[in-house]
């Protein structure tokens, strides 16, 4: 009996243990439950906060041409009246050359029945790009279908008449085409044929043609640069007097007018690779003041082209000639530092 006795009270203990601790058990496995979730919600909210924060305007959060702005702000009407449409450039590598897309470099699409492009001694020049216009984002006055093509030589100016152009007719030497070409074909569809190969002048380019880039647009607009040789008629003005004018009307922003003008000049550039819009210059315009030529093309020197000294080139055409779809007197000109 005592033994009986003793083994029911035993078992009776392991189950009053077994229970009590599964009450332990069940009770953190509660708290522990309940702190996760605890935790996730916060973790929720904070998330939430900070995607709030991020879409919400940052106080305290700055402008970088907040000033140039503020500089500008009494030309700022006359300003926006010179805004143009522009399709930006970005370039990327071309796994294989293919002669019927937008590209920098590479072998030109040609067809049959055309005289290739070449230099006065002879030599074919070299695709400097190719446009297929089809894939322009809609430009004003630009066709739409076709391919536009630029051309220049390996010369000492890369086919560009920088040593005859001078004084009021630099413009009309500019567009004498010897050393570049601008071809324009108004239906790319034909067969395309093997252009002869340029070689006379390769390493003296400001690129590779064995390296072309694929062309990428997108749509954008622009007011004109502060190299632009008509903007001191737009201000009516120069950046100085208003630098001097803001500076006199905020007493408490201790900057001088040197450092303000950099400032607008940086809001104002106009670099970069693009059709239309405004041209930038690492030195001067090459237009008077009265020519009606506008930017037909720019390329800009980057990693994987480089005019000279980190300089720009720059292609101008007549509106009228541009409307015509003629661009047998498109102006190529380049500078750099």
């Amino acid at each position: 009996m005592k033994t009986g006795k003793a083994v029911l009270v035993s078992v009776g203990i392991i189950a009053a243990v077994l229970a009590v601790a599964g009450g332990v058990g069940y009770f953190v496995y509660n708290k522990v439950e309940s702190r996760s979730k605890q935790a996730a919600a916060q973790m929720k909210a904070e998330a939430e906060r900070d995607d709030a924060d991020r879409s919400a305007p940052q106080c305290g959060s700055h402008d970088d041409d907040e000033r140039a702005k503020a500089v500008l702000a009494p030309i700022e009407p006359a300003l926006q009246n010179t805004q143009r449409p522009v399709a930006r450039i970005e370039l990327e590598t071309m796994k294989a050359d293919d002669v019927a897309v937008s590209k920098v470099g590479g072998r030109a699409y040609w067809a049959a029945g055309r005289d290739y492009p070449r230099d006065p001694q002879g030599q074919p020049l070299f695709l400097l790009a190719q446009i297929q216009l089809g894939e322009l984002p809609k430009m004003p006055g630009y066709p739409e279908r076709g391919m536009l093509q630029f051309f220049i030589s390996g010369d000492d100016f890369y086919g560009a008449a920088i040593d005859a152009a001078h004084g009021p007719k630099r413009m009309d030497a500019l567009a004498e085409p010897k050393g570049f070409r601008v071809v324009y074909w108004a239906d790319a569809s034909a067969p395309a044929i093997v252009p002869p190969a340029a070689t006379a002048g390769l390493d003296a380019l400001p690129f590779d043609p064995a390296k072309p880039r694929r062309i990428r647009f997108s749509a954008d607009h622009e007011t004109m640069g502060i190299h632009d040789v008509g903007l001191a008629k737009v201000l009516g003005t120069d950046i100085d007097a208003l630098a001097e004018r803001y500076i006199s009307a905020n007493v408490d922003d201790r900057v001088a007018v040197e450092d303000l003008s950099d400032e607008v000049s940086d809001y104002l550039d106009r670099s970069g690779h693009k059709l239309g819009g405004y041209p930038d210059f690492t030195q001067d315009d090459p237009r008077g003041a009265d020519d009606k030529r506008v930017l037909l093309f720019q390329l800009d020197s980057d990693d994987g082209l480089m005019w000279g000294d980190s300089g720009i080139a720059n292609f101008f055409i007549d509106p009228a000639d541009l409307a015509r779809a003629d661009f047998s007197r498109v102006s190529y000109h380049w500078d750099c530092y």
